[in-house]
């Protein structure tokens, strides 16, 4: 028997195509139909060109796309022996406007794609959850709301801004605006004390046993509640491999296949398209599917996300959770949700290093546009794990631009030989309802895979 969900509430639509054996999900694909092709549009464009494009390849994590193009362009430079110069005002900036993003992200995903599939698994009265009217869902979206809020002051809109550039940022917030800044987040930071986990921000942050699960209150105490009264502890376990590509204020760039190995090769990132389906027909493979490529680090999938790069920062809670719970829904989306509290500790404390009287840029010698051919490779940590963005160009045009997504990572297709990230966490399920869940524990985003 087939089964063929529409998975929806994400950033696009995807189908999840499983195939059952004695009422067991015996194979699962997940399939991305909608094809948007940025990379081909960005070809023979001027370089400066991308950071308007590729915010907009995502109505979720635009700034992650934005930093991690104008990072690829300024390693271009480094082909022509220039090292671009940033203030660390700017620095400071860039990274403050990625954790805003994020921020906002892990409050939606939680209220508004976790648990209104969470509650479905309850006889219990949870409509305070319900999309659209409940009380919580309503309050997550108000806080979410205000918080990226703080974003717009130094992108000047969101989404899709392209206030990064090479050489810093074209932002030049005064301290009014910072206080502002620093105020969205205080309100986030109550709406995580008195409404999501129940505990003081800095208490939570001092978490380190397993057993501290039980001083969480609230919001997400009704997640935990919810996991352990439907074995989702022990649900949505994959191949136990964790991978981040990128070092940053908060996380530390490494890989985890039974051991820690903080050294990453990007020469090793290997992409397949053997499912893929290609613009030019003639070169598909009979076997493609769907828009996603699989990606690989050397002869493995490795997982992404918030639970890596807590893996492999040695956050101790969660890395404790990990130790006990493996991969599963429980401990992968507590991942995510032990991250926000950091990134608003963190965020405000990196808002008052900011120096107003330094400059915010940093203007380079000359223009991309006078480089005859280079190639810039750049990752960043977005929303759900490791961006890669790598472009070429020539004779100063872009001649090739590829990007390698999270999800990418997390659901693209496996081979004959190995299970995908995601395929191997569904397989032997016995509910599709909870199929859905251990597809939405590692945030589906279409858009940016079929970017």
């Amino acid at each position: 028997m087939k089964t063929v969900d529409i998975i929806e509430r994400i950033e696009g639509e995807a189908k999840l195509v499983c195939t059952w054996k004695d009422n067991l999900i015996e194979d699962a694909r997940i399939e991305f139909l909608n094809f948007r092709g940025f990379e081909y549009i960005l070809e023979n464009k001027a370089p400066l060109d991308a950071l308007v494009y590729t915010p907009r390849i995502c109505g979720i994590c635009g700034q992650a796309h934005l930093k991690a193009t104008v990072e690829a362009l300024e390693s271009i430079y480094e082909t022509a022996d220039y090292k671009v110069e940033l203030t660390k005002k700017a620095k400071i900036l860039r990274e403050v406007g990625l954790n805003i993003e994020i921020i906002d992200s892990h409050i939606k995903w939680f209220y508004m794609f976790i648990m209104p599939d969470m509650i479905k698994l309850s006889n219990k009265d949870f409509s305070s959850y319900e999309p659209l009217k409940g009380e919580k869902w309503l309050r997550a979206s108000s806080v979410a709301s205000e918080t990226i809020k703080a974003l717009a002051i130094i992108g000047g809109q969101w989404p899709h801004t392209s206030y990064m550039i090479p050489g810093g940022v074209v932002s030049d917030p005064t301290l009014l605006d910072l206080s502002t800044m620093g105020n969205y987040l205080d309100n986030a930071i109550s709406f995580f004390e008195k409404d999501f986990a129940g505990v003081d921000l800095e208490n939570y942050l001092n978490f380190s046993k397993v057993r501290d699960i039980e001083k969480i209150d609230c919001d997400l105490k009704d997640f935990i509640d919810l996991c352990f009264e439907n074995n989702l502890e022990n649900e949505g376990k994959s191949h136990n491999r964790h991978i981040v590509l990128t070092n940053s204020e908060l996380f530390k760039a490494g890989k985890s296949n039974k051991r820690l190995i903080n050294k990453i090769d990007l020469e090793r990132i290997r992409e397949n398209n053997e499912y893929t389906f290609n613009i030019d027909k003639t070169k598909q493979s009979s076997q493609a599917y769907g828009w996603s490529k699989s990606v690989k680090y050397g002869e493995n999938y490795y997982e992404t996300g918030p639970l890596s790069r807590a893996i492999i920062s040695k956050r101790k809670f969660i890395s404790k959770i990990h130790e006990k719970y493996s991969d599963s829904v429980l401990t992968r989306v507590l991942g995510r949700m032990d991250e926000l509290a950091y990134l608003l500790y963190e965020t405000k404390n990196m808002i008052k290093k900011i120096d107003v009287n330094e400059n915010s840029f940093i203007k380079p010698n000359f223009s991309l546009n006078e480089i005859s051919e280079g190639k810039g490779i750049s990752t960043v940590e977005a929303t759900r794990g490791s961006l890669l963005h790598e472009i070429n160009i020539k004779d100063g045009k872009i001649d090739n631009y590829n990007i390698i997504t999270p999800t990418v990572w997390n659901l693209g297709p496996g081979t004959l030989n190995e299970l995908s990230i995601a395929q191997k966490a569904i397989i032997g399920n016995n509910s599709i309802q909870k199929a859905q869940i251990i597809l939405r524990s590692f945030d589906v985003c279409s858009v940016c895979t079929t970017h």
